[in-house]
C-alpha cells in the first residue's frame, strides 16, 4: 500500500512540475511517440484542469497532437452523441457529410462548457486558454499507466476530468 502512494506521489510531483508547453508550438517532432500521462492547464493562473494518458502505439504524439489538437478529430456516430452536445449539434460541422463533434474528452468537455463549435473553434480555444505538459511513463505497464491516472484524477479533481 505505501508503495502505490509513493508511486502515485512520485509521477504526480513529475506530472505537475513539468515543463508547460503552448499547444500552438507543438507538432509530431516534440512530442514523442510513447507512453506517458499529461496535464493540461490554464494560461492564467497556472491552475490544473484536466489530466489523460498516452498508451496507444504513438503514444503522447497521438493523444496531444492527433487527437487534443486536431480539428479533424470527430466524432460522426450518432449513437455517441449525447444531450450535452446539444449546442455543437445545433451548431454543425461536417465531416464526409455527417455532423460531426468533438470526440476528444478534453476538448468535448471544454466545448460543453463554454459552448464552442466543434473542431477549428474549439482547437482555437485550446490553444489560446491552456498550456499542457506531459511525461515519459516507459517503465509502467498500460494498466499501470491507467491505474496510476484514475489516481491522480481521484486525488486533484481537475474540473475538466468529467464523464462524458
Amino acid at each position: 500500500m505505501a508503495d502505490g502512494r509513493m508511486r502515485v506521489y512520485y509521477y504526480k510531483k513529475r506530472l505537475l512540475g513539468s515543463t508547460r508547453h503552448a499547444p500552438s508550438k507543438l507538432n509530431k517532432n516534440n512530442v514523442p511517440p510513447k507512453k506517458g500521462l499529461y496535464a493540461w492547464f490554464t494560461k492564467r493562473g497556472d491552475r490544473l484542469v484536466y489530466i489523460g494518458k498516452a498508451t496507444g502505439k504513438k503514444g503522447l504524439r497521438q493523444r496531444i497532437i492527433n487527437q487534443h489538437l486536431n480539428p479533424g478529430y470527430l466524432e460522426t456516430i450518432v449513437s455517441k452523441h449525447t444531450s450535452k452536445d446539444q449546442f455543437q449539434l445545433d451548431n454543425p460541422i461536417y465531416k464526409n457529410g455527417i455532423i460531426g463533434i468533438d470526440k476528444s474528452a478534453f476538448r468535448k468537455n471544454v466545448s460543453r462548457a463554454r459552448r464552442l463549435k466543434a473542431g477549428k473553434k474549439s482547437v482555437s480555444y485550446l490553444k489560446r486558454a491552456f498550456n499542457v505538459s506531459f511525461i515519459v511513463t516507459n517503465r509502467l505497464s498500460s494498466d499501470e499507466i491507467r491505474e496510476l491516472e484514475k489516481k491522480l484524477i481521484k486525488a486533484l479533481s481537475p474540473e475538466y476530468n468529467v464523464s462524458s
